[in-house]
Formats: C-alpha cells, structure tokens, sequence
C-alpha cells in the first residue's frame, strides 16, 4: 500500500512539467493548423515536417488573407537570413480580388544546424485606396506617379524545428547517381589527363572539396558547374566537376567512396570513384634539351636590364653611324664638285698639274705621270682628253 501511495506521489510530482509539455505541443500544433488572426488579414502556415534531417528539404507556405474589406492591402514577406538554414522562394500565388487580397507563399528550406532552430520572418503590411492605385496608372511612361501607401512591420511568431542529425561520415544528403569519365590512361610525360565527374538527383547540393583524393601527382581543378532547380518536389541538382592530373610516372588514382544519406528511405548509401591507373611514356633523357629536372630556386633576376640597356646602346651608335655616313657621303659629293669645277677652270697644264697634286692622293698618280710627261717630256698626250678623263 505505502509503495502505491510513493508511486502516487511521484506521479503528482511529475505533473506540472508534463502538463506544460503537452500545452506547448498543443500550442504550436494550433499555431501550425488554424489561420491566426492580424489586423485587416488572417495568416497561416504549414509544414510539411517538424522534424527534419539536417540538410533535408522542409516545404514552408504561408497564406494571407485580407478581412477588412474597406482598404486595399497589399503584403512583402520573407523569411529573415540566418547561418542555422538556407532557404529560396519557389513560388507566390496572388488573387485581385476587389478588397480581398489573397497571396500564398511557398518556401523551400534547408536546415543546416542539429538541435532546435528557429525560422524567423520579415512580413510587411501596405495599405493604399483605390485612388491612389488609379492615381499610380494614370500617367504615361515619361511621368510615372508612384503608389502612395502606409507600411506597418508585423511580428509573426517563429516556427521552431527540431533538425535530427546525420549518421556518422555522411558527406552528402539525398538520392544521386555518380558517373565518372576518364577516356585516356596513358600520356607523357607530365601530359594532362582530363576526366569528369557527374553527379546528379535531387537533394542538398552535393558540392564536395575534396571529391579526389590527394596523391603522388599533379591535381588541376576548374570551379565545379552546378544547376540548380527548386521545387515543391526538393531541389534536382546536375553537378560537373571537370578536373585532370599529371605525372612523370606510372601512378594511379585510389578508389573515392562518398557516403550518403537518404532522408527519405532513411538509408545509407555509397557513391564510388573506380580506381583508375595511369601509364606514363618516358621521354630518353638524350633527347631533352634541359637534362636536368632540379630547377633552382626562384630568384629575381634583372639580367633583362642589362640586355635592354645592350640594345638601346646599339640602337644609339647605329643610329648615330648611319647618320655619320650620311654627312660623310655629302661631303664627299659637295667635294668632288668643287674638284670637278676646278679642273673645268683649269687653262694650263701646270694649273691642272699644281690642282692634283694638291689632292695629296695616289688616285691622280697616273694623270700627274701624264701632264709631267707632257710638260718635261714634250709627250704627244693631248691636254684635253686628260681634262676630259678627270671630269668623267
């Protein structure tokens, strides 16, 4: 009997905490299924699940509904920024029902943190009259007249959810399907090897870092190419990597398995890379024209200075050398002209004689030996014809 009754007595004790737990259930279940009410309009909103994986899609809708019929109403809602989920808007329904707007929106939510969260919303009200949205229409393209309205933020409440966690080492969530290209396995040395990786299906998108794993080779990677297309379905993803490697040698590419998890069927599953081995032609060392493969350290060199200032020191003497032999060739031509006109002036054989040799030069040996012959020899020579040969 007195065992019944310390049974009776804890029972009481636990009363008070279980009925306030079964209030506050009863509250949110009420929060969720009737539409509450506001001031002009009603609101409602479902889920389709309270109790999400982290990263499983949870569908949000939210409808708004005007009551007072004497204004025109008119809403902006969202759901607020927060490092707890992700979310994008996938559709928004509105009715022009004369005073009795009606708008639903659609949400698709992915939460990121595990324990209880909290979505937290941004709804504005605007109220205006039917003047004032004649009034907005009513002029032209070049003199548009904005809508008068009065904005008022309104409090909703938050929806808490309580996000389960995933099971250990799982890197993805939701149902994909893997491909993987790889159409060469052999090339030269340090020859890139493109390959590609496919991964479509629908859920979170399956971004990964370390998608290949590190190795004895050279990895070259281009940003992943994801599309991404929400719906009430979840998201459907196609994600690209398109990546290559490079070696000097034989080397392989080990097995890549990702886990995944599968909200839905509540499974566990594996996405696997093959392993993939790669044979490297080696070039015959004779035939390189760098036979060595230790580089130095990089270091900056000015060596480019110097040949710089090399060429614009020749370019200078080149220039100034052709520009010499331009005058020379003048002058040379200015001379010979003068010479020329002087041997035209030139009446007697000892003033053409006396004209050569001050030339100074073996050029008029032969032509002083003539006018000698003919001054001191009496040569035959005629004068003219040595004239004639001087001028020509």
């Amino acid at each position: 009997m007195k065992q019944n009754r310390g049974n009776f007595w804890k029972l009481e004790a636990l009363a008070p905490n279980l009925l306030c737990s079964i209030k506050s259930s009863l509250l949110i279940l009420i929060l969720l299924i009737m539409p509450l009410s506001a001031e002009d309009f009603t609101y409602n909103f479902s889920l389709d699940k309270r109790q999400p994986y982290q990263k499983e899609a949870v569908l949000l809708t939210l409808e708004l509904k005007q009551t007072n019929p004497d204004i025109v109403l008119l809403f902006s809602f969202d759901l607020k920024k927060s490092t707890n989920y992700t979310f994008r808007r996938i559709d928004i329904k509105e009715e022009d029902r004369y005073h009795s707007a009606y708008v639903k929106y659609s949400y698709l939510i992915y939460p990121l943190k595990v324990g209880a969260i909290n979505l937290d919303f941004k709804l504005q009200k605007r109220v205006t009259t039917d003047e004032s949205i004649a009034y907005s229409y009513s002029g032209d393209r070049d003199n548009v007249k904005g809508l008068v309205t009065t904005d008022s933020d309104i409090n909703l409440p938050p929806i808490q959810l309580n996000i389960k966690p995933l099971p250990a080492k799982t890197e993805l969530v939701g149902d994909f399907k893997l491909t993987s290209e790889f159409k060469i396995h052999q090339a030269k040395v340090y020859q890139a090897i493109p390959f590609k990786i496919t991964i479509k299906g629908h859920g979170y998108p399956p971004l990964l870092n370390n998608i290949i794993p590190e190795g004895n080779f050279n990895l070259f990677k281009e940003q992943p190419l994801l599309k991404s297309i929400a719906s009430n379905r979840g998201t459907e993803n196609s994600l690209i990597y398109n990546m290559a490697v490079s070696n000097h040698q034989d080397f392989q590419l080990e097995s890549r398995h990702i886990e995944v998890f599968n909200p839905k069927t509540k499974k566990k599953y594996t996405l696997t890379i093959p392993q993939q081995k790669f044979k490297i032609q080696k070039v015959d060392p004779k035939t390189l024209i760098d036979k060595s493969d230790n580089p130095k350290p990089y270091t900056t060199d000015f060596s480019w200075l110097n040949s710089l200032l090399s060429y614009i020191l020749v370019f200078i003497a080149g220039y100034f050398t052709a520009l010499s032999m331009k005058w020379r060739v003048r002058i040379k031509s200015v001379d010979s002209n003068i010479f020329k006109r002087k041997v035209k002036e030139s009446k007697t054989k000892k003033e053409l004689l006396q004209l050569l040799l001050a030339t100074n030069t073996q050029k008029f040996k032969k032509e002083i030996e003539e006018l000698e012959a003919i001054i001191y020899a009496k040569s035959n020579k005629p004068f003219q014809e040595i004239k004639k040969k001087l001028l020509s």
